[in-house]
């Protein structure tokens, strides 16, 4: 059992499969939002689903948009189950917090290299830990 710390956390704790991702990550422009597919030609996880995954992504990208786009995924059904930046942007903590999504960012450790998509994790914010 492997135990990564988080610099920053909010929201519940939270256990599922996780979605990998190589580079950053906007809901408004990598994300086909009426069926939560990756959609950006080249992204490394291209033609991958969202929903109910938690999400490793080493940096937000995008604006504004990026916030309202989670609370829009949520009402679809369609939303992730919670975020594990790497580096974020206050864009992302209001949108997810809107959502009431857990959301984390920094990593003790590399989480693009210690994990691959598919993989188990749980996510405790109050510990500001991630076990896999």
């Amino acid at each position: 059992m492997t135990t990564v710390h988080v610099d920053r956390a909010w929201g519940e704790k939270v256990g599922g499969q996780v979605l990998v991702m190589r580079e950053g990550f906007s809901p408004r422009y990598d994300l086909n939002r009426v069926t939560g597919v990756i959609s950006r030609i080249g992204h490394s996880a291209e033609g991958e689903s969202i929903k109910g995954k938690i999400l490793v992504i080493p940096t937000a990208k995008g604006g504004v948009a990026g916030g309202w786009a989670f609370f829009d995924l949520l009402h679809k059904g369609i939303a992730p189950l919670a975020l594990v930046f790497g580096k974020l942007n206050p864009v992302m903590v209001q949108g997810a917090v809107l959502a009431n999504m857990t959301i984390t960012e920094g990593w003790s450790q590399d989480l693009v290299r210690l994990l691959k998509t598919g993989d188990t994790i749980t996510l405790d914010p109050a510990r500001k830990e991630i076990v896999f």
